[in-house]
């Protein structure tokens, strides 16, 4: 709760693939709110006002989850309206053709994405959704510590740029810093 309120503000990208992460620790906790209590919640020195904010945070995330079927696979659809707004923002960018960096960021990006489209076989998949999933999925292999092949890397960096970018915008957009 508290990492995920300080990502939120900061980096919406970011904010989304934890979010990401929380699903699936939930998940592999089994929705046992005492498994998720003795793993994370515990962990935190936090006076226990907090701790119990926590504890319900996690609780309507578990709610939330088993309301929506995504007890196996899939995103609430709290993190579904934020991809889809982020997704809205990229297309608007692209379409004005006024920002000149965020399209040179996209572009070097672009192939890095289109190969992950490739992998997952989805072609419904927005770009956004994609890159996404692709830095979850760097997440989870460096988790795992497994070594990637420079080409890889560097094709990540791309993706990560890009939607570091896109989040930079989103932040500005959201603080009534920019109009697009």
């Amino acid at each position: 709760m508290i990492i995920a309120q300080q990502k939120r503000k900061e980096n919406i990208a970011e904010y989304l693939i934890y979010m990401y992460q929380i699903e699936d620790m939930i998940r592999a906790s089994e929705f046992d709110i005492d498994i998720i209590d003795q793993r994370i919640i515990s962990g935190f020195d936090q006076p226990y006002s907090v701790k119990r904010d926590m504890r319900e945070w996690y609780l309507s995330l578990i709610q939330m989850m088993k309301d929506n079927g995504v007890e196996q696979k899939g995103h609430i659809p709290l993190l579904q309206s934020i991809l889809e707004e982020v997704d809205n923002l990229h297309i608007r960018i692209l379409n004005r053709k006024e920002d000149t960096e965020y399209t040179g960021l996209y572009e070097k990006a672009k192939p890095a994405i289109e190969e992950l489209r490739v992998k997952s076989g989805d072609n419904n998949v927005s770009d956004v959704e994609l890159g996404l999933n692709g830095l979850y999925g760097l997440l989870i292999l460096r988790l795992k510590q497994r070594t990637l092949n420079p080409e890889t890397e560097k094709a990540f960096g791309y993706i990560g740029e890009w939607l570091a970018g896109l989040s930079l915008r989103f932040r500005k957009l959201e603080q009534g810093e920019s109009e697009i």
